[in-house]
């Protein structure tokens, strides 16, 4: 892989991480790490499963929400912090631009089926893998 593939793909992770993360702490905010992770690593499966058209077209559409938030915030949304984050997020989903309304839905829906797919009994195992 080249370095600037590398790059991008890096970006992605990153932002796809910092959306899903925004997404688990508005209805639990107290999940434990592992389990954000769990969730977070499903959604970029989801991702990654997706057909080369849609996937790309998702590609783009996070790469240009994470380089969005510099003109407002000064900084990439992937390096914001928590509350900026949330403020840049809600923008997009009360945007007038449907693509992005869309791209928020998107993202919550996976996040939520990801996050409600993990046991909430405390007497079971950690799920390492959520499956699709």
């Amino acid at each position: 892989m080249s370095e600037g593939a590398r790059d991008e793909t890096d970006a992605l992770a990153r932002c796809v991480g910092a959306i899903v993360d925004v997404l688990i702490d508005e209805s639990r905010p107290d999940l434990p790490p592992c389990d954000r992770r769990t969730v977070v690593d499903y959604v970029r499966a989801t991702l990654a499963a997706m057909p080369d058209h849609f996937r790309l077209g998702f590609r783009l559409l996070a790469l240009a929400f994470d380089i969005t938030a510099l003109p407002a915030h000064g900084h990439r949304f992937s390096r914001l912090a928590p509350a900026e984050r949330r403020a840049h997020l809600e923008a997009w989903r009360g945007s007038r631009l449907g693509f992005r309304r869309s791209m928020i839905a998107f993202y919550t829906t996976f996040a939520c089926y990801g996050l409600y797919s993990l046991p909430r009994a405390q007497d079971r195992a950690p799920v390492a893998k959520i499956a699709a």
